[in-house]
């Protein structure tokens, strides 16, 4: 498993002649946190293709993930972001839906694309709330409120966490016999790039904390807290193909595999 941060330093944006802030040509490493609190409001719609690439291999994993749940299932959404996938968990009847993330800023922006949502759906009710997976300790338990849950949503966010507490805030969120739906950046994308975005008021690259987990070091950590594959793991390469759903910014990821996806289930 690779870490992949830094601290920006003094030399991360220039000056030119007239004294004014040159966009940096390195990358200017954040918290996980201050990136996400600033990608909010660009998060949906700058294109980024591994968010589409998810959404369409979601399409073959939610079938088996609902079918899988109990009726009128708790069901946590960690690291919810902007309710991408918060807004697809709707359709399920009496769920009752909760999205975590760290971010406020992402969490306004969930809660306006799936509040409206609410009175029309399926789910019997959906509420967000801030928690940081980062400050759950050994000694520190979760929230009551997210305890005692059927099943748990989490795209893309491992990547920012360490196996050992992602596995450890699954394992403290889920009664037994729940399942995880996970899926993550593959590492052979990881051990080139990392998630992250141009901010458009700079045109600086701005990067959060980023961990290149191989499948087999997920798997193994997932074992040590009692979970077993149910589904997958699945890998998944960009084709030529792919890019018409995808868009231009996949093609330079044309034959190298760029996402997993697996369902765990709580022993």
């Amino acid at each position: 498993m690779d870490k992949k941060s830094a601290t920006s330093s003094s030399s991360s944006s220039s000056n030119n002649n007239n004294g004014t802030s040159k966009p940096s040509k390195e990358p200017i490493y954040k918290s996980t946190l201050d990136t996400y609190q600033q990608w909010a409001s660009t998060y949906d719609m700058d294109g980024n293709f591994l968010q589409a690439l998810d959404t369409l291999e979601l399409e073959h994993m939610l079938p088996y993930f609902f079918d899988v749940l109990p009726s009128a299932p708790k069901i946590v959404d960690l690291g919810c972001g902007t309710g991408r996938n918060t807004a697809c968990l709707l359709r399920i009847p009496g769920a009752k839906i909760l999205g975590l993330d760290n971010s406020q800023a992402m969490l306004q922006r969930a809660e306006s694309r799936c509040g409206p949502l609410l009175k029309s759906s399926e789910a019997e009710s959906l509420d967000f709330e801030v928690w940081d997976m980062l400050s759950l300790q050994e000694t520190k338990d979760v929230p009551d409120s997210i305890k005692n849950a059927d099943a748990i949503i989490s795209t893309l966010v491992v990547e920012h966490i360490p196996l050992h507490q992602y596995f450890m805030a699954c394992s403290r969120t889920l009664k037994p016999g729940g399942h995880v739906l996970c899926t993550n950046m593959h590492p052979e994308m990881g051990a080139i790039s990392q998630a992250g975005f141009q901010d458009p008021a700079t045109g600086d690259k701005i990067r959060p904390v980023s961990y290149t987990h191989t499948i087999r070091e997920l798997l193994w950590c997932a074992s040590t807290w009692d979970f077993s594959v149910m589904w997958g793991p699945k890998e998944r390469k960009v084709q030529e193909g792919d890019l018409v759903k995808l868009g231009e910014r996949g093609r330079k990821w044309v034959e190298v595999h760029a996402w997993f996806g697996v369902i765990l289930r709580k022993l």
